[in-house]
């Protein structure tokens, strides 16, 4: 990782003084991004309340360079404004915190003052041709940016992506390094795996795979189809060495209604996966996952949408043998169901319905929007189908977009209300509340671009 980053840097001294004949194509770009994070958890119960109030500041230098070069780097600096005592566990469980801990380095919690580089990379494109390597941003359906705290998931690796027709898109990428959401440094990819609670393995007790995990590359092959106009099919294909497979096929359609101005949406998303190697590590209680795993998820999609209105009705239904499991410091699930602030990864079954509904004032540059979801899971105390101990539970989201056009261009406003309740209030053990249900969540974000970014 370090030669690629001392190579990266090297072309910076080099390239200007090779495009000097032509200074137009050297054309170095400034951008200075900033976002502030409020977050408060608060429990029915007597559980440990915590809230935190964090800063990023990001600043990123681009340019155009000679043959269809680009090159791109930025600093990324956190701080810590104000928060609860994060590094103090709930006495009834005891945990750390789940949430607000997101807000800064999750592997150094007395850090109130941190930074990290995120996009180093070197691009290049002709014609229906780009290629990538570096340190950069990612966004497939099992490794992706998991925007919700205050900076995305960085990945390192090679990536290139040919538009071979005009109704299809062939993607590739090679990962080698990661750089999770809520930490301040570079990793491997089996020495990332693990940052995030671990909960327990498959015979109930906790989990050793952190700094035990085996898996030195991960590759995502992708076929984007446009079948016809308003009617797409994704196909991905992500392998981590020594661990596992996933085959995803997901196919998107809107249709014409007679209705004025308003359109019909479906979609319907197929995921296999299976392990694969030794799960990690050839000891079984190290191991991150059992090779013998296989799963399969269905979820499907209908809706509505208009200029500014969307509404959309989600199942999906998970079944197999073992655990479905992806990373948690890598990405957010892929589902239809999928609703911020929690995930359905580590079950070995699950029922899930949720619906979506969104209003945008276009007029008054505000946009409304929540999620309403039921989530029915395996018995919290069954830990080889239940990995996290969640119990079954519901799920509303409130949220409020804002962006200014007139007093201050560039800033815009996010403020998430959410609540989780179990399903079933008898018999529910502390370490099935904490951090899971029961519970209200707040999060309001302020993010401000510097203009011409």
């Amino acid at each position: 990782m370090k030669k690629i980053c001392f190579s990266l840097v090297a072309l910076l001294w080099w390239l200007p003084g090779f495009g000097q004949e032509d200074s137009t194509r050297w054309k170095p770009e400034l951008g200075v991004s900033l976002r502030s994070y409020f977050m408060s958890t608060s429990y029915w119960e007597d559980f440990k309340d915590d809230y935190a109030w964090g800063q990023m500041a990001r600043v990123s230098l681009g340019s155009r360079l000679p043959l269809g070069f680009q090159l791109k780097a930025d600093y990324l600096g956190f701080f810590r404004l104000a928060s609860s005592d994060l590094t103090q566990l709930d006495p009834r469980v005891p945990n750390l915190n789940r949430y607000e801990v997101g807000l800064f380095d999750v592997n150094h919690l007395e850090r109130a003052v941190f930074g990290k580089i995120g996009n180093l990379y070197l691009d290049y494109r002709h014609a229906r041709f780009q290629a990538r390597l570096g340190r950069m941003e990612i966004n497939t359906p099992f490794i992706n940016a998991q925007d919700g705290r205050l900076s995305p998931t960085f990945v390192e690796g090679f990536r290139w992506e040919l538009q071979a027709h005009p109704k299809l898109a062939v993607r590739h990428q090679l990962i080698w390094g990661i750089s999770p959401r809520s930490t301040g440094h570079w990793f491997g990819l089996g020495e990332s795996i693990g940052m995030y609670p671990v909960a327990r393995d498959e015979f109930g007790q906790p989990s050793a795979y952190f700094g035990n995990t085996q898996a030195d590359l991960a590759q995502v092959l992708e076929l984007d189809l446009q079948l016809q106009p308003g009617s797409s099919l994704l196909l991905n294909h992500t392998l981590v060495q020594n661990i596992y497979s996933t085959y995803l096929a997901q196919w998107d359609q809107s249709w014409e209604l007679p209705l004025p101005q308003v359109q019909g949406i479906t979609g319907l998303q197929a995921t296999v996966q299976h392990g694969i190697g030794e799960g990690g590590n050839e000891e079984i209680a190290l191991r991150y996952k059992n090779p013998e795993d296989a799963n399969w998820i269905l979820s499907g999609r209908i809706g509505l949408q208009s200029k500014k209105t969307q509404w959309h009705l989600n199942y999906t239904k998970m079944q197999g043998n073992g655990r479905y499991l992806s990373p948690r410091e890598w990405g957010k699930d892929p589902f239809y169901t999928f609703i911020p602030r929690e995930r359905n990864e580590g079950m070995e079954q699950v029922d899930a319905v949720s619906t979506y509904f969104q209003q945008a004032f276009p007029e008054k540059s505000l946009q409304l929007y929540s999620y309403l979801g039921l989530y029915f899971l395996p018995d919290p105390a069954d830990a080889k189908r239940n990995k996290y101990a969640v119990p079954s539970y519901g799920q509303a989201n409130l949220g409020l977009r804002y962006a200014p056009k007139t007093w201050i261009k560039g800033l815009n406003l996010h403020l998430i209300l959410m609540s989780k309740v179990a399903l079933d209030q008898e018999d529910l053990r502390p370490a099935w509340v904490y951090n899971k249900v029961n519970l209200f969540h707040t999060n309001l974000i302020l993010n401000y671009t510097m203009p011409g970014n």
